[in-house]
């Protein structure tokens, strides 16, 4: 079994300090945000798909929602159009006959949801479509998303999975990257509609969030076979939802260069408008992982978190606290790992709280 995932920097080899140092060099490249440029950046935002522009090859749209109801926990709707070149990103499970640059995945389902029935590949040249003024983005008919008056429309009509959803967005933008390399940025959403699984309808509203990137990829190479085989070993990812109640929403990220953190980083954001990227030390640790690994469809073994925690400090104090355990079934299909629902209990700004929280984890080491 692996070490556990941690963003502790444990450095006494060589090859660990080489590796600090590479993922070091790779956040400067990649634009990852500190919390002092975080309030200097845009407040506007773009939803155009790479396929707009020459120095990009990859996009990533994303709507997901922490804290659904009973039984379905949480709501994932996450696609990679056009495969980066990370271990994180590409799978050679279900490629596109063009290979990576026209391959596209889509998980989208709740915690009722099947691998089989939420994780879906593309073509991005046969099977999607992208209009701009007002935007969408077609997957084949089975879902979209598109603009519209006050917000936007995401709307799905599978066998197992009927959604209606109107989202509208506040002011409050949040940045994870932002380099000529790579822009992501997400934003926080109002929700409201209708959704209907297994029999059942439900009507749904809260906060949700809406994400978007675009980046440069090695399916932009020329060589076709370093498209197939050069991969940048960014290797471990989580990112992870939490609604702290009906005006505040956390945003909590991390991602390795293989072991080593290239970002550990937390978001604070308000319906007021507020974004904030909190300042302090930040912890993310995997305490225990499930007893068996995921098997990937790819074939890969991937041991997953049972508990974790994050502890993140600002303004030099303890801001907060969370210690959850996985207590939903890991779904295949976010990029190269899996999407899942957790219950937390801890503390923010001194306040013991509790609630769900929305889980994407990927450890490709």
């Amino acid at each position: 079994m692996k070490v556990l995932v941690s963003s502790k920097m444990v450095s006494g080899k060589f090859k660990d300090k080489i590796n600090l140092q590479l993922a070091k060099i790779s956040g400067d490249l990649l634009g990852a945000v500190t919390p002092d440029k975080q309030e200097l950046l845009p407040k506007e935002y773009d939803l155009s798909p790479h396929t707009e522009y020459k120095r990009y090859g990859s996009t990533h749209y994303g709507v997901m929602i922490p804290d659904l109801p009973e039984p379905y926990r949480y709501l994932s709707w996450a696609s990679v159009i056009g495969y980066v070149g990370f271990p994180i990103t590409d799978s050679e499970y279900q490629i596109s006959n063009r290979g990576k640059g026209d391959t596209a995945s889509l998980v989208h389902g709740t915690a009722l949801s099947t691998t089989e029935e939420a994780f879906r590949t593309y073509s991005i040249i046969d099977d999607i479509e992208f209009s701009n003024e007002p935007f969408s983005v077609n997957f084949k008919n089975d879902t979209s998303f598109k603009e519209c008056e006050e917000g936007y429309l995401l709307t799905t009509n599978r066998d197992d999975l009927q959604l209606e959803l109107k989202l509208k967005p506040t002011k409050a933008i949040t940045w994870f990257a932002y380099s000529s390399l790579y822009k992501h940025f997400s934003v926080l959403m109002h929700y409201e509609g209708r959704m209907i699984q297994k029999g059942e309808t439900v009507e749904i509203k809260g906060l949700c969030t809406l994400e978007s990137w675009k980046a440069v990829a090695t399916s932009m190479l020329k060589n076709t076979l370093l498209v197939k085989h050069i991969q940048l070993p960014v290797k471990i990812f989580s990112y992870q939802v939490v609604n702290l109640d009906e005006n505040q929403q956390l945003l909590l990220a991390f991602i390795c260069y293989q072991d080593k953190p290239i970002l550990t980083s937390i978001y604070y954001r308000h319906t007021n408008g507020t974004s904030i990227q909190f300042n302090g030390d930040v912890l993310f640790e995997v305490t225990n992982n499930q007893a068996e690994p995921q098997i990937t469809p790819d074939g890969y073994s991937m041991y997953v978190p049972n508990t974790f925690k994050w502890i993140a400090h600002h303004d030099g104090e303890k801001i907060l606290e969370i210690y959850a355990e996985v207590d939903t079934p890991y779904c295949y299909g976010l990029a190269a790992g899996f999407v899942s629902s957790y219950k937390w209990q801890g503390a923010f700004k001194g306040n013991d709280l509790q609630g769900r929280g929305y889980m994407e984890f990927i450890d490709r080491r």
